[in-house]
C-alpha cells in the first residue's frame, strides 16, 4: 500500500513522509471527507504492516478530526484557515507578470522550493506535488522560473470552492512579490470558473504568509486546521 491510494467511503493516500523512512503520511483526498473509526483503524493497521514509527496526517478541517483523536492521534501543528469571497470578483482582471505551467519535468524543482521554504520537515518532494494536484477534481499548477523553479503554487476547485493548496517561494527570492504574482493567477483562474469562495492555510504564525493573504483580500476564519500525529508499535 505504500504509495497506493486507499479505496474505501473515505478515500486517502498513505505512505513514506517525505524525508523520512519511519513517519508514514496519511493524506485525505478530498478537503471535506469525514473519517470513521473504521477508516481511521485500517490506515493505522496498514500503516504498522508497513513498519513506520508513527502515523501523521495531512492538514484537517476540524470536522475531520474527532476519529483520529478518539484513536490517540496527537496535535502537532495548527494552522490558521483564511477565505476570500470571489463572487463580486471581476475575471477580466489581468494579473501582471507571467507564469507557466508546471509540467512533470518542473515537479522535482518545485520539490526542492518547497523544502527550503518550509523546511525538510514539512516539505514535500515530487511525488507528494503531483498528489496535491490530484486532491481536488480540478487543478492548476503554474511555476516561475525554469531551471531553476523560483517559486510555485498549486491550486484546486471542487463545485463553487476554490484552495490554494501549495505555495512556495525560494527563500532568496521571497519579498519579490513572486507569492502574489502567483496568488493572483491562482484566484483569476478560479474566478473565470465561477468558483464563489477560496481557501487557503498557513501555520498561525508564519506572519509572512499571512500579510500576503490577508492583502489579497482573504480573511481569517475561527475554525483551525491541525496536523495530528500517532506513535505506532507501542
Amino acid at each position: 500500500m505504500n504509495g497506493a491510494t486507499v479505496d474505501r467511503v473515505v478515500r486517502a493516500r498513505l505512505g513514506a513522509r517525505t524525508g523520512s523512512s519511519t513517519v508514514a503520511q496519511l493524506a485525505l483526498l478530498d478537503h471535506h471527507m469525514v473519517p470513521s473509526a473504521n477508516d481511521v483503524a485500517g490506515w493505522i493497521a496498514a500503516a504498522e504492516a508497513q513498519g513506520f514509527d508513527a502515523l501523521r496526517t495531512s492538514a484537517l478541517f476540524p470536522e475531520s478530526q474527532p476519529a483520529f483523536l478518539d484513536a490517540g492521534f496527537e496535535q502537532i501543528d495548527l494552522l490558521a484557515l483564511l477565505e476570500r469571497d470571489l463572487e463580486a470578483a471581476d475575471g477580466r482582471r489581468r494579473v501582471r507578470g507571467r507564469t507557466g505551467r508546471m509540467r512533470t519535468r518542473d515537479l522535482s524543482g518545485a520539490a526542492a522550493v518547497d523544502r527550503a521554504a518550509f523546511g525538510s520537515g514539512w516539505g514535500n518532494d515530487a511525488a507528494s506535488l503531483a498528489e496535491i494536484g490530484r486532491a481536488t477534481p480540478h487543478h492548476r499548477a503554474r511555476v516561475v522560473g525554469r531551471a531553476p523553479v523560483a517559486a510555485f503554487a498549486i491550486s484546486g476547485r471542487a463545485g463553487t470552492t476554490g484552495y490554494i493548496q501549495r505555495l512556495a517561494v525560494e527563500p532568496g527570492g521571497q519579498g519579490a512579490g513572486l507569492g502574489r504574482l502567483l496568488l493572483d493567477d491562482a484566484l483569476a483562474w478560479m474566478v473565470r470558473h465561477r468558483v464563489a469562495t477560496a481557501l487557503v492555510n498557513t501555520g498561525v504564525d508564519n506572519e509572512r504568509a499571512l500579510g500576503l493573504y490577508r492583502s489579497a483580500g482573504f480573511r481569517l476564519r475561527p475554525d483551525q486546521l491541525a496536523v495530528l500525529e500517532l506513535p505506532l508499535g507501542r
